[in-house]
């Protein structure tokens, strides 16, 4: 028995010495920055909303370690056949999820099954592996096939995002899929072409919504006829809304202007923890606080001397996944960082800078930080996932 224990102590160390410390520091940190911030933006919620949201926050955040330790604890590269279950599955959701009577609908958008259950946000998950593997562990022989396989792979879950309607969740995966792309050394002149049908595509969206602004009546309408079957009007109203076409702050401009004046009053030090006014007197709609506008909220309690921590928070966390994918031995392992990375900083970089008013308001949560449950938890998995390529990507690969 002494033996046995002593084995048992020993392995345990050995499990404790080959984590990722930091990474894991910086998670939790954010979890508690986010824990603590959505307590404060939801306190004027009546008792039972407000009891339901911090109960639910509360199961979701222990659901979100077991998903942290399972991805850690399996080896990455015994995830490849597995992944293309998951990815599969994922879609078979995303599927689901647009069938009336089946997917939640709210505010106009039907993103989600049983109620809290939101696939996209796993479909973004599970589409990295399966990349990773693609680009450096499959058997799959040339560049051409690899970027267009890579392409493909996205393109799937990024359809059918755009088709909840959710533009903002779908268009991260696009640096996510350039960055991996970028590693795992694709011909430059691929990246190009996939870099400018990317543009184009951009500059084409965005013309067909702003240019009818600037043509007469008659011809305006001609074309809106045909735009508004493709666009859907809440996309519309919010890149109008940026541009200064659509000054209209007592509507759909609204939740970008309280979100500026929010983050703007709080100054350099802030108005004190719970203490947010634009929050309290529900300038900041109460609906969206804790959620994609928790920054906006963190801002203006702290000012830019917390919103500055909370960014040092996120450089080091993104800093430790950087750091894992420098030290991993493995290209697919590699390449798991890689995406995790791109996706994290695709939301960070989005959803600040549409609260600061420098991008379009779209729904894209600040990760572990914002109210989510599916969302908090497929991050969380993700972080796992580039634990297990810190525990076993660092061995040489014969």
């Amino acid at each position: 028995m002494r033996f046995i224990s002593t084995r048992l102590a020993d392995s345990g160390k050995s499990a404790l010495s080959r984590l990722n410390w930091p990474l894991l520091l910086f998670m939790l940190l954010l979890l508690a920055v986010g824990f603590a911030f959505i307590q404060s933006a939801t306190a004027m919620r009546t008792g039972e909303v407000r009891f339901l949201h911090m109960r639910l926050l509360k199961q979701w955040i222990p659901l979100g370690l077991v998903a942290y330790v399972a991805a850690a604890r399996v080896n990455y590269t015994k995830w490849n056949d597995w992944s293309w279950v998951i990815y599969v599955l994922a879609v078979f959701a995303l599927i689901l999820v647009l069938i009336p009577g089946i997917g939640t609908e709210r505010l106009g958008a039907r993103r989600w099954l049983l109620g809290v259950f939101q696939p996209s946000e796993f479909a973004k998950i599970a589409t990295i592996p399966i990349i990773a593997f693609v680009l450096g562990g499959s058997n799959l022989s040339g560049g051409m096939k690899k970027f267009f396989a890579a392409a493909a792979i996205a393109a799937v879950p990024m359809g059918l995002i755009v088709l909840e309607p959710d533009l903002g969740s779908a268009a991260v995966l696009i640096p996510t899929v350039f960055a991996m792309l970028f590693v795992a050394g694709c011909a430059p002149r691929l990246l190009l072409w996939g870099t400018f049908a990317t543009l184009l595509f951009a500059a084409l969206f965005f013309a067909a919504v702003l240019v009818p602004e600037r043509l007469e009546p008659e011809r305006k309408a001609a074309i809106e006829q045909y735009t508004d079957k493709v666009i859907f009007p809440h996309w519309k109203k919010r890149i109008l809304t940026f541009a200064g076409f659509d000054n209209d702050p007592l509507g759909a401009g609204w939740n970008k202007e309280q979100s500026v004046i929010a983050v703007g009053s709080g100054g350099r030090y802030g108005k004190g923890y719970g203490k947010g006014t634009q929050n309290i007197l529900g300038f900041l709609p109460r609906a969206v606080s804790s959620t994609d506008f928790i920054f906006s909220v963190i801002a203006e309690e702290t000012g830019f001397r917390g919103s500055v921590i909370l960014l040092l928070l996120y450089a080091g966390l993104l800093g430790s996944i950087g750091w894992t994918a420098f030290a991993c031995r493995d290209e697919q392992g590699r390449l798991i960082c890689v995406g995790v990375f791109a996706l994290l900083f695709a939301h960070i970089f989005v959803n600040i800078a549409m609260t600061i008013g420098l991008m379009p308001i779209t729904g894209i949560p600040l990760p572990l930080v914002s109210y989510g449950g599916t969302f908090t938890v497929a991050i969380m998995a993700s972080l796992g996932l580039v634990q297990g390529v810190w525990i076993h990507g660092r061995e040489v690969k014969n």
